[in-house]
């Protein structure tokens, strides 16, 4: 009875994360060239370190980008130094055998977004980044999408896509993933 308990719940947390990923894909242009999809660094531990890890809740939302994204074809990641951000591009990095490219912070916030958007257009496919509250937004404008509300301290769950065409244009699209 208790296995058949277990089952069902685990079950029933995959069951959003399917809805999820059904949304995601239908938001996916298939006659972009390009997709760049950004998400938030899943949830970090409450640990006072100035680099945490993921919690366990963030672990499972890294997990969950590979249901997400399976049919999504990627050729890089991108991520800053900070754990958590590597972290939650870990699984996918393992699944599909890419090496995560980590753009420094040293030399500020400006610099990294400019590093990241050349790191971004050399790549031939589509890419995957993980960033923070305070850089996906910039990344975004900066290749071309429209201006975003900022993103709340405690948000983690927001995938942003880029569709972007040989000729520049650019759609951005907004999904959910990972639990809520």
């Amino acid at each position: 009875m208790m296995r058949l308990l277990i089952l069902c719940l685990g079950l029933i947390t995959l069951i959003p994360n399917g809805l999820y990923a059904k949304e995601i894909q239908d938001s996916i242009s298939s006659t972009a060239d390009k997709i760049i999809v950004l998400v938030r660094h899943a949830e970090k531990s409450a640990s006072t370190s100035k680099d945490p890890s993921l919690s366990p809740k963030g672990e499972l939302r890294a997990k969950s980008l590979l249901s997400t994204l399976e049919k999504t074809r990627l050729s890089g990641l991108i991520a800053t130094p900070f754990k958590r951000t590597q972290e939650t591009l870990h699984p996918m990095s393992e699944q599909r055998k890419l090496p995560v490219t980590i753009i420094d912070i040293n030399s500020g916030i400006t610099a990294h977004i400019d590093a990241t958007v050349k790191t971004i257009q050399a790549q031939a496919g589509n890419v995957l980044v993980a960033g923070h509250s305070n850089t996906l937004p910039l990344i975004i404008s900066a290749l071309g999408g429209p201006e975003i509300d900022s993103i709340d301290e405690d948000e983690y769950s927001n995938m942003y896509i880029l569709s972007m065409s040989e000729t520049n244009k650019v759609e951005l699209s907004h999904a959910s993933y990972g639990q809520q």
